[in-house]
C-alpha cells in the first residue's frame, strides 16, 4: 500500500528572531577618540542631533541609550530621547560603489526586524577596564563605525581586524 499525502506546511524559518527581553541597561555608546597632540585618547558619544546620529567629543558619555539584550545574544539599542531604535537608513538608490558606507537613523522600534538586531562580536580589552566590541547589524552584515575625520556614524564592512573606528564599548554611569 502507498498513501499520498497532500497539504500544506508550515514553512520553518531561521529567519525568526526570539523577541524576549534578557536584560536591560542604560548605556552610553562610545568609540575611542584619536589623541590629542601629546595628549591620550579620549572617547567619542553616539548622540543624535536634529539631522543625524554621530559621535561627539568630549563631555561625559551619559546613558543615552537603552541597551537590552534579546533571547538569542543580539541587542536592540532605543536612544532614551525619544524611545527610537537604531538601524540602517533604508537604501533608496543603487550605487556603483561596491562596498558604499551607509548612514545609521533612529527608526520606529520593532523587535521582530533583523535590521534593528545588533550583534556583539570581536571584544577588545581597551583602557579604563572597558571592553569594545565590534556591533556588527543583523539585518545586512555591516558594523557601526564613526567615520573617519567627521562625527558622523555609518555602517562600513566589518573589518576583520577592528580599529578604533569600530570598536564601540557600552559605558554604565554611577
Amino acid at each position: 500500500a502507498a498513501y499520498l499525502v497532500f497539504g500544506t506546511r508550515a514553512k520553518k524559518t531561521a529567519d525568526v528572531l526570539p523577541t524576549k527581553v534578557l536584560s536591560t541597561q542604560a548605556v552610553g555608546l562610545v568609540v575611542i577618540a584619536p589623541a590629542a597632540s601629546g595628549g591620550s585618547p579620549g572617547q567619542r558619544v553616539l548622540i543624535a542631533s536634529s539631522s543625524a546620529l554621530g559621535f561627539a567629543t568630549g563631555g561625559p558619555p551619559d546613558a543615552a541609550w537603552t541597551s537590552d539584550q534579546m533571547a538569542g545574544g543580539t541587542y536592540i539599542l532605543i536612544y532614551l530621547q525619544n524611545g527610537l531604535c537604531l538601524a540602517p537608513k533604508p537604501v533608496t538608490s543603487t550605487s556603483v560603489t561596491p562596498t558604499p558606507a551607509r548612514a545609521v537613523v533612529l527608526r520606529r522600534c520593532s523587535t521582530t526586524q533583523a535590521s534593528q538586531r545588533w550583534v556583539r562580536q570581536n571584544r577588545t580589552a581597551g583602557a579604563g577596564g572597558l571592553d569594545y566590541w565590534q556591533l556588527r547589524d543583523l539585518g545586512n552584515g555591516r558594523c557601526l563605525t564613526a567615520a573617519t575625520g567627521r562625527s558622523s556614524a555609518q555602517l562600513a564592512p566589518c573589518a576583520a581586524t577592528p580599529g578604533r573606528q569600530q570598536l564601540v564599548a557600552f559605558v554604565t554611569t554611577p
